[in-house]
Formats: structure tokens, sequence, C-alpha cells
């Protein structure tokens, strides 16, 4: 019994043993090490997991946080979103275009509701080319009205709203348009003001008109020091300049030729402005601008179009207008001063080409 012990002592101590030994141990370690692997891979997980969850928590609030401040918009429907309001057939359209007509209102109070549209603009957001368009419809084009004589363009929306403006744009120039915002004076400044102005070079003539313009109404904005040069303009001095029409611009243009490209340059400058503009700006925007800013654009349509603001805001800016100088007459009728266009049919078809391109095929009557 003790030579066994003894020689079981003896295989304990030989080299087999300890092989086997330290194999063994070794398996136990791994064992050991992918339990604490898996633990550390949960525990990785679970972190991961609820970053995750706090993300999407904290994106879920932001986009709660947006979508009620859309509630500071007016929603106003037109009662037929989505189809034409012309009753005449042939609009012409493309679903990767969308065109909403922008309507610039000369109303300083809340008893101004019928106030003509100071400006007109049709912005096309051309997703198959990568294009915004802006297309200034000029307010003394004289045409038919929809249940009216023939007048201003401008004169549409203080008969009959939004709707009536709609549908004179399109029973005219034969294009589309999905929806509308009509925005006012106060917004207008209140947007410039959010993203911090914009800068412009301004000629000493058009400096010279806005220092007036803030005198005469007793502006607290502060007055530009005379001479061409860059400036930087807030609110309310881009929105004078915006307006001027008495001043010519420097190159060339008078009345409400100069005010149309002035419209069209601020809106460029206010678009690439947006481009370094955050979240809270563009938050800040559509509450503080909100209640100046009448539209169809439902919330939904609206999110839709923020998630891709950033896309958008790097798609190539152009500029058209209508009247084209080739095509247009000085008139007076009835006593007024208005824009006659000699032939429709071009106009129309110059228009489509701008908008839709090559998509859609327009024969030049």
């Amino acid at each position: 019994m003790n030579f066994m012990k003894k020689k079981q002592r003896k295989k304990i101590n030989n080299k087999d043993y300890d092989d086997k030994y330290i194999y063994s141990y070794s398996k136990d370690e791994e064992k050991n090490e992918k339990r604490k692997q898996q633990k550390k891979k949960l525990k990785k997980h679970n972190i991961l997991g609820i970053i995750v969850s706090v993300l999407i928590g904290l994106l879920g609030f932001v986009m709660l946080y947006a979508y009620n401040k859309l509630d500071s918009l007016n929603y106003k429907s037109l009662g037929n979103e989505g189809i034409a309001l012309s009753e005449e057939p042939g609009l012409l359209q493309d679903p990767m275009v969308l065109n909403v007509a922008m309507f610039g209102i000369d109303r300083r109070t809340e008893s101004d509701e019928h106030s003509r549209s100071d400006s007109t603009m049709v912005l096309s957001l051309d997703s198959r080319r990568k294009k915004v368009k802006l297309t200034s419809l000029m307010r003394d084009i004289y045409c038919k009205i929809p249940g009216h004589a023939q007048n201003r363009l401008n004169t549409a929306i203080a008969y009959g709203g939004e709707k009536l403006a709609i549908q004179t744009i399109q029973d005219t120039f034969k294009i589309k348009i999905d929806r509308y915002a009509k925005v006012d004076f106060e917004s207008f400044k209140k947007i410039v003001d959010i993203i911090g102005g914009i800068d412009i070079t301004l000629s000493d003539a058009e400096v010279n008109y806005i220092n007036n313009d803030l005198n005469y109404f007793k502006s607290k904005s502060k007055r530009l020091v005379r001479g061409e040069s860059l400036y930087h303009l807030n609110g309310e001095q881009t929105l004078v300049y915006a307006r001027a029409r008495k001043v010519p611009t420097p190159e060339g243009l008078h009345d409400d030729f100069a005010r149309t490209f002035r419209q069209r340059r601020v809106l460029g400058l206010i678009i690439n402005a947006m481009k370094n503009c955050n979240l809270n700006q563009i938050l800040n925007i559509i509450e503080q601008a909100g209640p100046y800013i009448d539209t169809n654009l439902k919330k939904s349509e609206i999110m839709i179009l923020a998630k891709r603001v950033m896309t958008y805001l790097n798609f190539t800016l152009e500029e058209f207008r209508l009247p084209t100088d080739d095509n247009v007459k000085n008139s007076n009728i009835k006593s007024m001063a208005v824009l006659e266009i000699p032939d429709l049919a071009k106009a129309r078809y110059d228009l489509a080409k701008f908008i839709y391109e090559d998509t859609v095929k327009v024969k030049n009557a």
C-alpha cells in the first residue's frame, strides 16, 4: 500500500501529469475567458442599446418638438389639394417637381386681410435635376381673372384669396400649382433676422433709398453709410431693398422689373444663408415666422421636406421672370398701367421649358 502510494505520488510529479494538468488548466481558463468576453459583449451591447435608445428618444423628442412648432403655421386648406384648381385640362406637371406659389402680401395690420399681392413667385423644387427654380410673375401682368374681368395679376388674391390667385396662374400659364405659401412683411423681416441678416452689394442710389425709407417710417434700424459697397442688412433693411422699384438697379432695370430682380436676389441669398443654419435656427424660423405664414402644406408634408432640407439647400438655384423682355408691352388700359403679353403661347412655352426642361414635351404654338 505504501509502495502504491509512493508510486502514485511519483506519478503525480511526473511530466505526463504536469502536461495533462497544464492542458486541463488552459481549457478551464479558455472557458472562463469566453464567459468574460460574453459578459463584456453583453455589457457592450447593453451600453450600445442604451445609447441607441437615448439617441432615438432624443430624435423622437426633436421631431415631436419640431412637429409641435408647426402649429404656429396657419394651415389653410383650399379644399382640393393635390388636384388642379383649373377647370381647363392640359396643365403641365411632373411628379418630381413640386410647384409652390409664393405670395408676398403688402399687409401691415390684421385689417388688411384682402391686400393685393406685392410679389408673386413660383418656387419649383426639381428633384429630378437637383435644382431649385424661382420664377417671378410680375404683378402688373394683364390677364383674365376667372369670374372677373381682365385685370392685373396681383388683384386676383384680393378678389378671391389664394384659391383664385392660383387658378389665375394655372389658367394663364398652364402649369400645375401644387401648394402655396402666403407671407407678409413681418414674417419676411423675422426670417432675415433669425438667419443673422444678409450680405449684399448696393449702389449709392440704393443705399440712399433705404435710408430715406427708414427715416420716413421712423425706423430704429441703423442707417447705412453712403457709397457703393458690400453691406450687411437686417430684416427691415432687406425688406426695403426688396420692395424698391423707384430706383434702378446697377444692371439698368427699372420699375417692377427692378423690384422682381431684387426679390429673386434676396430670396437666393436667404436660401444660401440657410445652408449654414443649425436646427435651433430653423426651429426658431418656424416658431417666430409661423404666425405670419398661411399655407396649405400639411404638417406631414413639411416634416418630409424638413428631413431633406439639407439636400434641397445644396441644389442649384436658377431664376426666371415673366414676362420676358422680348414678349412684353407696356400699356395703359382703363387708366391702369399694365404689362401685356403679346404672345401668350410663347410665354407658356418659355415657362414650361424653364420649369420642366425636357421632361414635358411642349410645342411652341
